[in-house]
């Protein structure tokens, strides 16, 4: 005679060895694991700079105060051809046309601005002072706050990563060594992301020996940091 299994009975049976697999609550992966995160930062000294300019004219007259306008971001460019510069690094707007208005105590217009917009990229701190010594001598009077970067960040970034990692690996193994266990291999890692803040150009001011009329930049620094979570074997 042969037997027959009901269906209710192997939803029975695999019921049952599910609770006995899962009788301690946590999967066996993570009772046998950790996880930690890690931060790496390295600072670097930035060899890249933005500048941006504005020339601009007010007035009723706007064939002159265009003709003025183009003679400034002309004088511009043939600076940048003194420093070198190439097509790339260099950004120059076509003229706009906007109406000035006086608003108190009534609405009334009372002329127009001419305007043009021009921005630089340069390398290295003695190019980035001698331009911007160069936009104050040609008359501009409205320069844009310049930032400062890498023209190359990968290589940073990648000590940064490796710091990063180094430094989740030394917690584990704290972590390890505390509970009475050996750290194994890492399984599972995770990038968080970095940041590298721009920094702010300081202007100082110009040495007291009289002779010395040029003022002296300092580019500043970078920090670049890197995240990282990193899960470990625990034997």
């Amino acid at each position: 005679m042969r037997t027959r299994f009901r269906p209710t009975a192997l939803v029975l049976i695999s019921s049952a060895m599910l609770l006995t697999a899962c009788g301690s609550g946590v999967p066996k992966d993570v009772e046998q694991a950790i996880q930690v995160s890690g931060q790496g930062e390295v600072t670097v000294v930035p060899d890249q700079f933005r500048v941006g300019a504005i020339s601009s004219r007010t007035g009723d007259d706007i064939t002159a105060m265009k003709s003025d306008v183009d003679e400034e971001i002309n004088a511009a460019l043939n600076l940048a051809k003194k420093l070198k510069l190439k097509d790339r690094q260099i950004t120059a707007t076509g003229f706009t046309v906007q109406p000035e208005w006086q608003w108190q105590p009534e609405k009334k217009l009372i002329g127009h601005r001419v305007q043009r917009d021009i921005s630089f990229t340069v390398q290295g701190v003695e190019d980035y002072a001698e331009l911007l010594e160069g936009l104050s001598q040609i008359g501009f009077t409205q320069i844009s706050n310049s930032t400062a970067e890498l023209s190359d960040p990968s290589a940073a970034r990648t000590e940064a990563l490796q710091k990063a990692v180094a430094d989740a690996k030394e917690k584990a193994q704290v972590l390890a060594k505390a509970s009475g266990r050996k750290l194994g291999a890492a399984v599972l890692i995770n990038q968080q992301g970095g940041a590298s803040p721009m920094p702010r150009m300081v202007m100082q001011a110009a040495a007291e020996d009289s002779s010395y009329k040029q003022a002296q930049y300092a580019p500043g620094e970078i920090t670049i940091t890197e995240q990282v979570n990193i899960r470990f074997h625990l034997k």
